[in-house]
């Protein structure tokens, strides 16, 4: 891809079916995102890592906690300097506690993936 830049984007959509939480439009959102990304920004198809918790949709994989940072792991890995990265969340979120000394807040915010094993902050990338 010589002399153009990469648009990658990791999209997750988490609709937590049959749960005391269950959304009912988390996966329409990436759906409708990931169309407005090819067609109205020129990302490709294969660019695009879709993660729901839908099981009909054989295309995608579960956003558990580790599945959601391994795909941004993967996205950053491929990018080279000039490329545009996106990612986009469609679920639940919530707040927790801060562990960081001298953190100017009392709480961080989290994303809740499919699997509860909440992601916040800033981490270190897996290499």
């Amino acid at each position: 891809m010589e002399g153009k830049n990469k648009r990658l984007a990791v999209l997750v959509g988490c609709n937590y079916p049959n749960t005391p939480n269950e959304l009912h439009g988390c996966i329409n959102d990436v759906l409708a995102m990931k169309e407005t990304l090819v067609n109205r920004f020129g990302f490709d198809h294969s660019n695009i890592k879709l993660l729901t918790d839908e099981h009909k949709n054989s295309s995608s994989t579960m956003p558990t906690g580790a599945n959601i940072k391994q795909a941004l792991a993967n996205m950053v890995d491929q990018a080279e300097e000039g490329d545009v990265l996106y990612f986009h969340y469609s679920g639940h979120g919530t707040r927790i506690p801060s562990k960081k000394n001298g953190h100017p807040f009392r709480h961080e915010e989290a994303i809740v993936p499919c699997d509860f094993n909440l992601i916040t902050g800033l981490y270190q990338l897996p290499s």
